[in-house]
């Protein structure tokens, strides 16, 4: 098939770029940079598109049997925000496939997306979803919760904390519960939905195969790294204060209010309609890491 993908160059893109080239896809890479710098060393196709310009888009996606949409946000900044960047931008996606009568689309939502969110950035992931399930196209919706492996940002962070600092910082109680999935199950059942016909027109959700409170979190990162670390617990009410400050200040902040809202809620998900439709066995916390960091 001949793929376009949008945010190629992003932790997921590489990775499922890298999945389905594995599959002999023809792959068109989309970056919003005039020289692109798609660090991916295959035989891929990259051209220049932005999904805040639609002609971009129309022109990329010519003689395109399908598009992965995967250009996100997850703070503002002066120039990017929620609303032109997850909402505006799936719109022109959604229509420069119409346009080039795209046959299939696969959007990278996330887990917790509802037109009832409390926070702006699953509202904007909720009015993309619609525009993705009302455009007439053949489509699949994954709502991921929080994703792990080589490259990622949430463990990275949390990697670089408990190796430089002596006591390791904890919003909160801790107890909250996330659902860490790793990126290579992602980027298989997010290959594998092109050859599944049960994956069309759905909004899946996924996450690894257990819930984990915070704290569980850091004990397996300290036990895989083999680092004795303490805890540092900041109370969310001061650290909303501190987040509203820094929204004032800063762009993107380093902790936003709605990230906080985020993180009190926790991440989990339903694995059930995953495994109806999908053949994966799903990776663990503590064996994903030990697989690209041991």
């Amino acid at each position: 098939m001949k793929i376009a993908v949008t945010g190629a160059s992003g932790f997921v893109g590489r990775h499922l770029v890298g999945e389905l080239s594995s599959r002999g896809h023809k792959l068109r890479l989309l970056s919003h940079r005039k020289k692109p710098q798609i660090d991916i060393d295959l035989p891929v196709e990259t051209v220049e598109a932005d999904v805040h310009n639609a002609d971009s888009l129309s022109d990329a996606f010519h003689n395109v049997d399908v598009v992965y949409h995967l250009v996100g946000i997850i703070a503002e900044t002066r120039r990017l925000t929620f609303d032109k960047t997850v909402a505006a931008g799936t719109y022109n996606v959604v229509a420069a496939c119409k346009e080039q009568g795209v046959k299939r689309l696969v959007y990278l939502s996330a887990a917790g997306t509802s037109d009832q969110a409390q926070t702006k950035y699953h509202r904007t992931k909720w009015q993309a979803e619609t525009a993705v399930r009302n455009s007439g196209i053949n489509y699949t919706i994954f709502r991921p919760s929080i994703i792990f492996g080589e490259g990622d940002g949430f463990v990275t962070m949390l990697v670089k904390m408990i190796k430089k600092m002596p006591l390791v910082p904890v919003i909160g109680s801790g107890k909250y519960k996330l659902q860490p999935v790793y990126i290579r199950d992602l980027a298989k059942v997010m290959a594998d939905a092109l050859d599944i016909e049960g994956s069309v027109n759905r909004t899946i959700e996924i996450g690894g195969p257990r819930e984990l409170e915070y704290r569980e979190i850091l004990a397996i990162l300290k036990s895989v790294l083999n680092k004795k670390r303490g805890r540092l617990y900041l109370p969310l009410w001061l650290m909303k204060i501190n987040a509203a400050v820094l929204e004032k200040i800063m762009k993107p902040a380093p902790i936003t209010r709605d990230q906080l809202k985020m993180l009190e809620a926790g991440n989990t998900v339903d694995n059930s309609m995953l495994a109806d439709i999908f053949d994966v066995e799903l990776t663990g916390f503590e064996d994903g890491l030990n697989e690209y960091m041991g």
